[in-house]
């Protein structure tokens, strides 16, 4: 236990002595005891002294005391006990109003006090103290050796916790999901106050006290202790005490810092277990949605780890938007960064497809996550619930994950295992379409793209833009040159199929001025709206310039 100002008062000499001034520092932590021979002693503290002195090498007048006790609160001297009636028969007023101003306990005493006598006792104490705290010390680092040693999993590691420490346990994970309790009713929980106002336990060790709520406690708030367990350079879990029985005190804090290093040995030892099995399962993925392995031989490790390919799959592929551009802003390492982006995205996709369904199969491919869903005997609705799903995780991704978004792409069902490859690139050709035709953070199935499924193949070989018809280039070139809006005109002309009334409501403007636009359109082109094969060729048209855009005719 620590010794404060006011225990030291109670021991020996001390005892006898009166508090003049710094009542407000009384539990300021003795850590040793030092004489004052000179005045620059100050230079030679290190913080946490009891300071013994007659004022014989500082007398009234050759110093400034206000000065000098600034010096010696900021360097956290605990107090400074002073013998009057040898040298100075008080303390000087100037002394003790700079005491009560920075906070440093001033302590008188009698003459015929030695100083020998007083720090003999207090000496003793610390020793005694720090002969107590190696002997706790060693038998807790003897308590969880042994818990990491039998690999007794955070269930035993919990449970020793609080058995020492008398408060609840519990271990969340990354994502403050309860991995571990000693108690059900801690599971959720909400902060009460922002980070701001949490207490630094350890900075070595980021240790803090936070205010929080337990729903299932009601509306009290409860003080608790956190320790975020790092491995691989990132936070992996945090180690919880609930403060609902008593306040840590440093004993408690030397087994928390003990649990800690279990809890992370044992994160540490799961990571690498689940590394391997990943990678397995990532391998089998490549497999599956290349159709490189025999099938019977794919069949074989599928079954192996429980994942059933007898059923029909949608292909959903998530790929990470501007990669590159977060990646070469980052202080960590590219893999070490992208191992962390992914392994958060995979947590967020996890957390939303688990709602729907109980056996989907997830692993990664460079930049992207790949989910295997499990598609229904009915379709009614399962697209929809995809793209809903889609949506919730891309706004997960923009609120948890910083400066990361997602662009997902939908195949269409693969019936077995053979159709994989083919689901599998209809999801990434959606991605590539969809953010033609779209932009960024797209969510597109492949089902949809309609025409444009065949336009996007010609896009990919820089042709496409020798297809779109000459009329067309000639209303652009107009527009261009004369500021007005045909090209618009047009396109909104024939997605309302031709009814001039209601393409004239929809651009907002007079059913004159639509027909006078229609009639200029004709003169410029020359093309006929009412032939079929001409409205054909331009809806096309539009099509692809809707594709490249303007600036790439």
């Amino acid at each position: 236990m620590e010794i404060t100002v006011k225990d030291a008062l109670k021991i020996g000499p001390l005892s006898t002595s009166e508090t003049v001034a710094g009542h407000q520092k009384l539990d300021n932590v003795v850590k040793g005891v030092t004489i004052m021979e000179a005045p620059d002693i100050v230079n030679w503290l290190a913080g946490g002294e009891l300071l013994l002195t007659s004022l014989y090498s500082a007398p009234a007048g050759t110093l400034n005391y206000k000065e000098f006790i600034k010096k010696l609160a900021d360097k956290g001297v605990a107090a400074i006990a002073i013998k009057v009636g040898r040298f100075v028969e008080r303390v000087p007023e100037d002394m003790l109003e700079a005491a009560n101003q920075y906070g440093l306990p001033i302590l008188v005493l009698d003459a015929n006090v030695r100083f020998v006598d007083v720090m003999y006792p207090i000496m003793a104490e610390l020793f005694n103290n720090q002969v107590v705290k190696l002997n706790y010390y060693k038998i807790i680092q003897e308590r969880f050796t042994t818990l990491a040693l039998h690999c007794l999993g955070l269930d035993t590691i919990t449970k020793t916790l609080e058995e020492l420490i008398g408060n609840p346990v519990v271990v969340y994970d990354r994502n403050f999901k309860c991995i571990s309790t000693t108690n059900p009713l801690l599971k959720k929980f909400s902060e009460v106050a922002d980070l701001f106002q949490r207490e630094s336990l350890n900075d070595k060790l980021s240790f803090y006290r936070q205010i929080v709520q337990f729903p299932a406690l009601g509306e009290e708030a409860v003080p608790q202790v956190v320790v975020p367990i790092q491995a691989f350079s990132q936070v992996k879990a945090y180690l919880t005490v609930v403060e609902v029985n008593k306040r840590l005190q440093e004993m408690d804090l030397i087994c928390l810092e003990h649990a800690a290093t279990v809890v992370t040995l044992d994160l540490v030892k799961k990571v690498a277990v689940q590394e391997i099995e990943q990678k397995f399962q990532n391998d089998l993925l490549e497999n599956l949605i290349t159709g490189n392995s025999a099938l019977n031989n794919t069949l074989e490790r599928a079954a192996l780890i429980g994942w059933d390919l007898s059923r029909a799959y949608t292909i959903v592929l998530f790929n990470i938007d501007n990669i590159d551009g977060i990646l070469a802003k980052s202080k960590h390492s590219p893999d070490t960064m992208l191992q962390g982006l992914k392994s958060d995205v995979v947590s967020i996709i996890t957390n939303a497809v688990r709602n729907h369904t109980k056996h989907y199969i997830l692993g990664t491919k460079n930049d992207s996550i790949i989910l295997m869903w499990p598609s229904p005997d009915d379709q009614n609705g399962f697209l929809e619930l995809i793209k809903k799903t889609g949506k919730e995780i891309q706004e997960q991704i923009k609120k948890k994950v910083k400066k990361v978004s997602v662009a997902i792409g939908i195949g269409d069902v693969a019936l077995n295992v053979d159709e994989i490859p083919r689901s599998f690139k209809e999801a990434r050709d959606a991605i590539t379409f969809g953010r033609m035709i779209q932009g960024q953070h797209v969510i597109e199935a492949f089902s949809e793209l309609g025409v444009f499924r065949i336009l996007c193949k010609f896009a990919e070989g820089n042709e496409l833009k020798n297809f779109v018809p000459k009329p067309l280039l000639k209303l652009i070139e107009h527009d261009k040159n004369n500021e007005t809006v045909l090209l618009k005109t047009l396109e909104i002309f024939l997605e309302c199929n031709g009814n001039a009334s209601k393409a004239a409501k929809e651009l907002f403007i007079h059913y004159k001025t639509m027909l006078y636009r229609l009639e200029r359109i004709k003169e410029i082109t020359g093309i006929d709206l009412e032939a079929n094969e001409h409205r054909l060729e331009i809806e096309m048209g539009l099509k692809i310039i809707h594709l490249l855009g303007n600036q790439a005719l």
